[in-house]
């Protein structure tokens, strides 16, 4: 029985060299590719992939929201990710929502295809580049709140900081003003901010833009 999976990447290029990259393993079958985290989702739910590879990063729904969806309704499905952010304010996140894997875009391609055999056996795999950043961080309890924030939120709070308004960002991530707003006060609410002021002081020091 072939392992199925569904890649979930918005750069196209990149999918398709994952597929060709895939397709050489006996015991892989590529069922089907999303764009963004809401196609994800739907694809999902009428394909019933083993393996999904999902990037963090995307345009409309990110990455670790999908992925809470998806994990919600279809628990047998295992998500791997497959991305180039390699800090602890993706990684952990991305663990604690249940991924069954995390992997960097420069990783080998037989740490690619280990992880997808790894995840499909019913365990975790973890990009062995990234395996110390996971320890120091159970080591050290570090519980950043930062680290609650969806995808979409820490766009929005790079951009606020940098000095943009609410109707600039809107058309910038292809989503409206009142959503813009509506992220907004989650990030300042989580984060116990009161001003843009505060906003931007914060990322200057959890260095996410430049003082």
């Amino acid at each position: 029985m072939k392992i199925k999976i569904l890649l979930v990447d918005d750069h196209t290029v990149f999918r398709q060299g994952i597929r060709m990259l895939l397709n050489l393993q006996d015991d892989f079958e590529i069922i089907g590719e999303a764009e963004d985290g809401s196609q994800a989702v739907a694809m999902v739910q009428n394909l019933k992939p083993d393996i999904v590879l999902m990037d963090i990063a995307m345009k409309g729904i990110d990455g670790l929201t999908s992925t809470k969806d998806i994990l919600l309704t279809n628990p047998k499905t295992k998500v791997i990710f497959l991305t180039q952010h390699e800090n602890k304010e993706y990684i952990l996140p991305a663990l604690r929502i249940g991924a069954a894997g995390y992997v960097l875009k420069r990783a080998a391609a037989d740490e690619v295809v280990n992880a997808i055999r790894t995840a499909y056996q019913g365990r975790s795999f973890l990009d062995p580049e990234i395996a110390d950043i996971v320890i120091n961080a159970y080591r050290q309890g570090n519980e950043d709140v930062y680290e609650t924030l969806t995808e979409r939120e820490r766009e929005i709070l790079v951009l606020l900081a940098k000095g943009y308004t609410n109707a600039e960002i809107a058309p910038i991530l292809n989503i409206s003003s009142k959503t813009v707003d509506y992220h907004r006060t989650n990030l300042m609410k989580k984060l116990n901010l009161h001003s843009k002021v505060d906003l931007t002081k914060y990322a200057i020091r959890r260095g996410l833009i430049n003082s």
